[in-house]
């Protein structure tokens, strides 16, 4: 298994040997001239704080201005901060060859040895200068700066306006891959990569407690809507059974209603007749009395037909009824004989005021029906009787007409003692029913 495991590394670190060989031999197959004009075209500015001195890009080493008068240092941009061989080290190892792809792994290791310094202390890089393959080794160059020389420069540069795009330790080094950022950065994406669960786990947080806010109070409405059901469903029990007892309270109300609507509507035709009767003359004599409904109208008018002696009173006669409206001849009065005078009249009937009418409140005194009280258990059964509402009872005093006489012969001594030996009598006056008219009684 663990020749498996080894094979495929191998088999990689041989073809990336293979890849390093053939891009060495493709660049030495490049002019000389044409390899140096290709590389000082991908320079980039420089800048050297030890020595105040600018290199302007794709220019030569030796082409350097203050930097003062330089465009850097008006405008600020990118270039590549050169802090000079005072500042920093160099140093050349002999590593094996099996470790060439685990150099910074193995170099973070190897620096508390080489160097006085950590490696969290220092900015540093390194290439290979050479390989021997039938030794199984490599040249490694190592360049480092400590941090508390270098990290002044940065913060000037930025006062600066200046992007340090890359960290040299000599101006030569600008034509190599070293970088002493490169380092730095690589180790600051590797604590970002370590930390960088930080950031999706507080989104997936704050998305969580979001959920949670929308869904808690639903639940939570959700709980009180099935806690309220049963009560919801009770009371729709209530208000169905309310609303059936209501509409047979209505009924019955109509019907208790309708009868004195009736009854009250017009008046009846016994008291039409008997005010006609008592009205008219004893010359005048009704040959037709008919009540009948007036068309699109509400109400009744009653029509007279008969002959009178007194032709010019009988419609003053027929107004002076309290229950004849706007009464008026139909037709002109004619004369059927000397003394008779046939006339045709017709009025309204005047409706009588309506009794008070049983409202919805009322409809207590429709459906209660009084319950008496149960008997106890054991006691004899009594025969019921209407419930008579005691009146106080009163003793009359004895009077002449109440006292027995005293016979002749005996003392008021004696008859004094009679009348109090006979029992008492109390008379209760009879209660009349409610809306009865009370009579008075008079001297």
């Amino acid at each position: 298994m663990a020749e498996m495991h080894a094979t495929p590394s191998s088999a990689a670190q041989s073809f990336s040997h293979f890849l390093s060989w053939w891009q060495q031999q493709l660049k030495e197959c490049v002019p000389l001239g044409l390899r140096n004009k290709l590389a000082q075209a991908r320079r980039p500015a420089m800048w050297s704080p030890a020595d105040d001195r600018v290199w302007s890009a794709a220019e030569g080493l030796t082409q350097s201005n203050p930097f003062l008068n330089s465009a850097l240092a008006q405008r600020g941009g990118a270039a590549a901060l050169v802090i000079g061989e005072s500042n920093g080290f160099r140093r050349e190892l002999e590593m094996p060859l099996a470790v060439q792809d685990r150099l910074q792994q193995v170099l973070g290791y190897e620096l508390d040895r080489l160097t006085p310094l950590r490696p969290s202390e220092l900015y540093y890089d390194f290439r290979v200068r050479q390989r021997n393959l039938s030794a199984g080794t490599c040249t490694v160059e190592l360049a480092a700066a400590p941090r508390m020389r270098v990290d002044p420069m940065l913060e000037e540069a930025k006062r600066r306006n200046i992007n340090v795009t890359r960290m040299l330790l000599a101006p030569s080094d600008v034509d190599t891959p070293l970088d002493l950022l490169k380092t730095a950065q690589a180790s600051a994406d590797e604590s970002n990569k370590s930390r960088g669960w930080i950031t999706p786990a507080l989104i997936g947080l704050c998305a969580a407690l979001a959920i949670m806010l929308v869904a808690l109070p639903l639940w939570q409405m959700r709980q009180h809507i099935l806690a309220l059901q049963p009560i919801e469903a009770a009371a729709k029990t209530d208000a169905q059974i309310a609303s059936v007892v209501q509409q047979q309270l209505e009924k019955q109300i109509g019907e208790y209603n309708l009868p004195l609507a009736r009854k009250h509507g017009a008046p009846l035709m016994m008291q039409l007749l008997d005010d006609l009767s008592k009205r008219l003359p004893d010359d005048t004599w009704a040959q037709s009395v008919e009540i009948r409904s007036v068309p699109n109208q509400k109400g009744k008018e009653v029509v007279l037909q008969g002959e009178t002696g007194s032709g010019g009173k009988i419609l003053q006669i027929v107004q002076e009824s309290p229950l004849i409206k706007d009464p008026a001849f139909k037709a002109t009065m004619t004369r059927v004989a000397p003394n008779a005078e046939r006339f045709h009249i017709a009025g309204e009937i005047v409706v009588a005021e309506l009794p008070k009418v049983l409202l919805l409140s009322e409809a207590t005194a429709v459906i209660t029906v009084p319950v008496s009280p149960t008997a106890p258990a054991g006691a004899p059964a009594t025969a019921k009787s209407p419930a008579v509402v005691p009146a106080p009872v009163t003793t009359a005093a004895p009077t002449a007409s109440t006292t027995p006489s005293a016979a002749p012969g005996t003392t008021p001594a004696d008859a004094a003692r009679k009348s109090a030996a006979q029992p008492t009598t109390s008379t209760a006056a009879p209660v009349a029913p409610p809306g009865a008219p009370t009579s008075e009684k008079r001297p």
